[in-house]
């Protein structure tokens, strides 16, 4: 089932402003005081480069916006804030290894350019060169301490290393700066469950939820983290609403199956999996949840019980343990002992990991 993931940081949502916060502070934002514009003009000045092509963009209109900036360059080709916008282009127009180009030679102009450390970093993480891009990220924090695109994408960078609690520390430091950014609280939700932080985890993700209630995916890993804490009628409440802004969502519906089982409401976890059988039939997962339902509304043998539906997901996936449990489970619940037992012996044949096996021989107790 799909995982969450979160994008990379390229600082392009609009030139006009990632450039301007980039400006030496010598240089001035307001009118000289003895100049009054539009008295005697004509027609309005000419709107700047960056800004014209910032426009383009938004437009789709990225070859003239490229044109744009290329003429603009011709006047002023060691303008580095001209290089860092030609560069963006260059990566929307699926030419990252040019943006990269144009970055670099704007961060040779001005070295401390951070914007364009942060594309380059980007690139390389995209190409997999997790140790390049973690270099770039640091040199665009060096530049800007305060930038938290680029701590988010050292964090995403660092992970793709394997390096977690670095990691970690880098995207908590992007969330100090910017609380209110989605991507860096979904990315540490994650991190929370893979080191077993639940309480950690159900912060973050329903600190998402606030600021995103309308996003599918924040309201789907909100529901898993509740899952996770035993909290299954909020749960259930998760995922029908991710499910109301995205009805493929099969992780979604999977999960609310799920909800409503641990909920004692089985026969309405019947309609998701059935649904479900349907949109994704080769999913394994998703056979062996049915008949985990089927079971506990004690409807275990024939071509619709918890059995046949069982075998089909080990059929789809041989060695999947929930499927083995459960079916050893089911077995034993209805006396069917020796079945059991060998349901046992081909589970322990697979040689699974010491909790599923230990499960798997509680599941049995019916039968002792």
């Amino acid at each position: 089932m799909p995982t969450t993931t979160s994008p990379l940081r390229l600082t392009i949502a609009a030139l006009a402003v990632a450039c301007l916060a980039c400006k030496p502070a010598s240089q001035p934002d307001t009118t000289p005081p003895n100049e009054v514009a539009g008295v005697d003009d004509d027609k309005l000045p000419e709107r700047p480069p960056i800004e014209r092509s910032g426009e383009l963009m938004a437009s789709g209109q990225h070859a003239e916006a490229l044109v744009v900036l290329d003429d603009a360059l011709k006047a002023s080709p060691d303008d580095p804030e001209l290089l860092y916008a030609r560069g963006i282009v260059l990566e929307q127009l699926g030419k990252p290894q040019d943006a990269v180009a144009a970055w670099q030679a704007a961060v040779q102009r001005r070295p401390d350019f951070f914007p364009a450390l942060n594309g380059i970093g980007a690139v390389q993480l995209d190409a997999g060169q997790a140790a390049e891009a973690i270099a770039s990220f640091k040199a665009a924090i060096a530049a800007k301490p305060d930038f938290a695109d680029a701590h988010y994408n050292l964090g995403r960078a660092l992970l793709a290393a394997g390096d977690v609690p670095a990691a970690r520390t880098a995207l908590e430091a992007a969330n100090r700066l910017a609380p209110e950014d989605v991507d860096v609280l979904l990315v540490l939700t994650e991190l929370h469950r893979k080191a077993g932080r639940v309480d950690d985890a159900l912060l973050t993700s329903r600190a998402a939820a606030r600021l995103a209630p309308d996003d599918a995916e924040v309201r789907r890993l909100l529901g898993h983290v509740l899952m996770e804490k035993d909290l299954h009628a909020e749960a259930q409440l998760e995922f029908a609403a991710a499910l109301a802004k995205k009805p493929d969502d099969v992780d979604a519906r999977l999960g609310l199956a799920r909800a409503l089982v641990k909920q004692d409401k089985s026969e309405e976890a019947l309609v998701p999996l059935a649904d479900l059988a349907v949109r994704v039939p080769d999913q394994a997962v998703v056979w062996s949840e049915w008949g985990a339902a089927l079971a506990k509304l004690g409807r275990v043998t024939g071509p619709e019980g918890a059995l046949a539906r069982l075998d089909k997901a080990l059929q789809l996936k041989p060695d999947l343990a929930s499927a083995h449990i459960r079916k050893i489970g089911a077995l034993a619940g209805t006396k069917q002992c020796k079945p059991a037992r060998d349901a046992l012996k081909a589970f322990t044949a697979r040689k699974p990991k010491p909790d599923a096996q230990a499960q798997a021989q509680a599941a049995l107790a019916a039968c002792k």
